[in-house]
């Protein structure tokens, strides 16, 4: 840990004059220029000098290396899937479990975010696909597009191997395999409660009208996802670190997407290739601004002003501010656990209270926020009952159910 060699401001003090720069830069200069300024703003301030260039490009090298192979998969799985109609197919096969437009699209929201590794790319794709089916059910896509949003971010933020968890799982230093029964089942109570909140949003639930047979086959739709998803669960229960490793279970998936749109293969890698280097650029951003808070001492300040808080609620509190903040999960779960290096809390209800608070607060700073507005035509007010205040209670909702566990073992 560096200590200070000279005069300097506060730490608290400058971590919140940074967080606040981020938040006003981030609209204008984009995450990564406004997280690496930030953040070489707040090594200067608390007195590291050169060492915070050093320090931000091992950051920025630590999730580089963690996270770019699982973030182009991803991606270029997304690009399958939007241009093959497969996704088309999964709602398809997602309306013969239940006829409920708000259950298809929540389930829709829940298991592609988990292979593209990203809710907002999650979205996106499938956007016109929910937005049709929608309009012949209950004549607006509003409602069933929250609940879209809802449910990826439910999966992307509890479910491993998203890169929230991923990033979690590699600052703290667990097993993500001993994680998964408790994150999935919370992901479960929350994606019923979101259910249930939507339900009682404007327009009522109705039986959808049945949908245009699609071009694709099963397989086609629906290897490309599993493939991964079971490889990483093959590897966790046989011990295998091969199977189990996210990066490699992800590129098999990858693969196999080339394999089956061969003519589609070059188009499909360089958009891929475009929005993964994006996301991943915003990720490294983030890197850099945690791992120079980690070694400033940034943490031991927290801790001393924590002492006072119950042993779970900082580090949702430093989690929750993080979201509001810049609006980034990935960001918070990376920043957050940088901070709280050393807190005297295991490492596997430590990600669950992060991940909890980074449902939290999600407003105008989030770029999911305004992508859903857009796609909606919602306005503020609606926005907030939709989409910030579901969140909110979601992650009000993982604390407790956190809580409870840690308590009652």
């Amino acid at each position: 840990m560096v200590r200070r060699r000279y005069a300097a401001m506060d730490f608290l003090l400058s971590f919140l004059l940074t967080i606040i720069l981020a938040s006003l830069l981030i609209p204008r200069l984009g995450p990564f220029l406004s997280l690496v300024v930030s953040a070489l703003l707040y090594g200067l301030l608390v007195g590291l000098g050169s060492e915070a260039i050093t320090f931000a490009a091992t950051g920025l090298g630590r999730i580089f290396s963690a996270l770019a192979i699982v973030v182009f998969a991803g991606a270029l799985i997304a690009e399958y899937l939007r241009q093959t109609g497969a996704l088309h197919r999964i709602v398809w096969d997602l309306l013969k479990i239940t006829r409920r437009s708000l259950l298809v699209s929540g389930l829709a929201g829940y298991i592609v975010s988990l292979p593209v590794m990203c809710s907002i790319t999650a979205f996106m794709i499938l956007e016109p696909v929910v937005s049709g089916l929608a309009r012949q059910t209950e004549g607006t896509g509003e409602r069933v597009l929250f609940m879209t949003a809802a449910c990826s971010v439910i999966s992307f933020n509890l479910v491993y191997p998203s890169p929230v968890m991923v990033s979690l799982a590699d600052s703290l230093q667990f097993q993500p395999f001993d994680l998964l029964p408790g994150a999935v089942s919370i992901s479960l109570l929350l994606f019923a409660l979101a259910y249930l909140y939507m339900l009682r949003q404007p327009t009522g639930e109705s039986q959808p009208s049945q949908i245009s047979a699609p071009a694709v086959s099963w397989s086609t739709a629906w290897l490309p996802l599993l493939l991964p998803l079971v490889l990483i669960l093959l590897g966790g229960l046989r011990g295998d670190k091969l199977l189990g490793n996210p990066s490699f279970a992800l590129l098999l998936g990858a693969l196999l997407c080339l394999l089956l749109a061969k003519d589609k293969m070059q188009e499909m890698i360089r958009i891929a290739s475009r929005r993964a280097g994006v996301i991943l650029l915003d990720l490294c951003g983030a890197g850099a601004f945690g791992y120079i808070l980690a070694q400033s001492g940034l943490g031991r300040e927290v801790f001393e002003l924590g002492q006072g808080l119950p042993i779970l609620l900082l580090p949702f509190l430093v989690s929750s501010v993080l979201q509001l903040a810049q609006g980034s999960r990935v960001v918070t779960a990376i920043v957050a656990s940088q901070i709280l290096q050393g807190y005297p809390l295991d490492g596997l209800t430590m990600a669950l209270i992060i991940s909890a608070g980074a449902f939290m607060l999600s407003y105008v700073s989030d770029p999911y926020f305004w992508l859903i507005k857009e796609s909606t035509g919602a306005s503020m007010r609606e926005m907030v009952r939709g989409y910030t205040l579901p969140l909110s209670m979601m992650g009000l909702a993982a604390f407790g159910m956190v809580s409870a566990l840690y308590y009652i073992k």
